[in-house]
């Protein structure tokens, strides 16, 4: 049976045509600040994405709000009750506690609907890791994979993806309680962009300290031309924090080593972007 809905949240950076022709839904995840909440709906404009980082340019400190487990069953029921399972993909459990409250909600919701379910998966990763591995789930639908096989699939190749990014502003990792006060001062001072990396466990840890922008993404390039797997025929992403400049700078630099390379541009999703900031650039690419 592969009748059943893909879902992801609001988190994941997935071409919103490629969601759209394919009836991808969105948990919807919300970010509060003192001049209101913006909500984090996977289909914000771009004027919508702009806002919100030139908002957080001149002070706003936004935070995000976990997703509670009867959300979940709130929004999966009425499918569940149309006999539509759902396959869900969400934020790394290393980053946030979305899968477990998925699972918690899995738990309430399975068995009470026939055989329809509510499936969740841990992405380990955050960003357009997420949105490569949506399409796997949509390509696996259409091979006629059943839901279980599908997560079966995923749960394999999920260990595949690669995400890493520059920051641009280290103050925001300091709010995040990544770095101490001092580094984040000293870091502004000599203009570092650390880079960071989704771990194999799906959290974050620092792997560079280029100085510059131009340098990290020539950072970045060196690291897609060593780790990534040039072969696949899956797309690699481009998030980034309203710096279109750098984000195409970056395609350049990856067309250069791979010309085969099909290139996703996206804005980076606010559920990120508030702990990165502004000006940050993600890649998520399948790794050799």
């Amino acid at each position: 049976m592969n009748d059943y809905m893909i879902f992801t949240d609001a988190s994941a950076d997935l071409v919103e045509a490629i969601a759209d022709e394919n009836g991808v839904q969105y948990i919807e995840m919300p970010c509060a600040s003192e001049d209101g909440v913006f909500n984090c709906t996977g289909r914000n404009t771009d004027e919508e994405f702009c806002s919100f980082y030139e908002g957080i340019r001149t002070g706003e400190l936004p935070k995000t709000t976990q997703i509670t487990p009867f959300t979940y069953e709130e929004i999966a029921t009425p499918y569940l009750k149309d006999g539509k399972s759902v396959l869900y993909l969400s934020l790394s459990s290393g980053l946030s506690s979305t899968f477990e409250a998925a699972c918690l909600a899995a738990e309430n919701l399975n068995g009470k609907f026939g055989d329809a379910r509510f499936v969740p998966i841990d992405s380990i990763g955050a960003t357009g890791s997420m949105g490569i591995l949506v399409e796997r789930m949509i390509e696996n639908r259409k091979n006629g994979l059943s839901i279980d096989d599908n997560k079966a699939d995923i749960e394999q190749f999920k260990h595949k993806m690669y995400t890493t990014c520059y920051v641009d502003d280290l103050k925001h990792l300091r709010r995040g309680g990544r770095i101490g006060a001092a580094t984040a001062v000293i870091g502004a001072m000599l203009n570092i962009k650390p880079i960071i990396r989704i771990t194999e466990d799906g959290k974050l840890e620092s792997c560079g300290k280029p100085r510059g922008e131009r340098k990290a993404i020539t950072f970045l390039s060196d690291v897609y031309k060593e780790k990534a797997d040039l072969t696949t025929d899956s797309p690699v992403y481009i998030s980034d924090a309203d710096n279109d400049e750098m984000a195409e700078i970056m395609e350049s630099e990856i067309k250069a080593i791979n010309p085969n390379a099909i290139i996703r541009r996206r804005r980076l999703s606010p559920i990120i972007g508030t702990h990165l900031g502004p000006e940050s650039v993600v890649i998520a690419f399948v790794k050799k």
